[in-house]
């Protein structure tokens, strides 16, 4: 029997350099994570009070005027948000611990949800649940249920789908978050996440009613 043909497929080499530097590709693939709107916006969760992470976000973010609705500074806001509220709830959290999330999620480059198959947001908010666990490259049961978690993340914004949006991933990430802190033994209040997304107005590639986010879902 002849070799069966293999496929010819016309893959396009998409540059990660190429497309950060294009007209069309905004904040959210622009700059390491080092940039002004990064350190400001991290600054401001400094001293940030309350205990629920997605009421966390939206009031710092109504104090960042100008923030871009995508961009990489939520890769390291998102994570010290969980970690500052569980802080606030009377968890022993030292503050170089917070520092240290910051730096991670410094590292993570823009468009990583379309390049690396996984959210900065989500990262963010994973480095906070490695930072709770201990968890380290060598370390075999933390490192395994870091990535549990991390697939759980992934699972819900795949389960959510629609176009790219750094504010519907933070809902995510936070909403995961949440549960699976209190089964460590960090508690967080109740929150509705269905519906509750104010950042709508701003995102041009909003998918409305589509996204559980939408305010119209209520």
């Amino acid at each position: 029997m002849a070799k069966a043909q293999r496929k010819r497929r016309n893959i396009r080499r998409i540059s990660y350099e190429d497309f950060r530097n294009a007209v069309d590709a905004d904040a959210c693939c622009a700059g390491d994570g080092t940039d002004t709107t990064t350190t400001l916006a991290t600054l401001i969760a400094r001293e940030a009070e309350g205990t629920k992470p997605a009421e966390m976000l939206e009031e710092l973010l109504s104090r960042g005027e100008g923030t871009p609705v995508h961009g990489v500074w939520h890769h390291a806001l998102v994570g010290e948000i969980l970690l500052r509220c569980v802080q606030n709830a009377g968890y022993q959290i030292a503050d170089d611990l917070i520092d240290e999330i910051i730096d991670r999620g410094r590292q993570i480059p823009g468009g990583s949800c379309g390049f690396l198959g996984t959210c900065g947001a989500l990262s963010s908010a994973a480095s906070a649940y490695a930072i709770l666990l201990g968890s380290t490259p060598v370390a075999t049961e933390q490192r395994e249920r870091l990535i549990e978690f991390a697939a759980k993340m992934v699972a819900r914004l795949a389960e959510i789908g629609g176009s790219r949006c750094c504010k519907k991933s933070s809902y995510a990430a936070l909403e995961v978050a949440r549960d699976e802190f209190a089964e460590l033994g960090f508690e967080l209040p109740e929150e509705e996440f269905e519906g509750r997304c104010p950042f709508f107005a701003s995102n041009e590639t909003c998918d409305g009613d589509t996204c559980v986010y939408f305010p119209r879902r209520r």
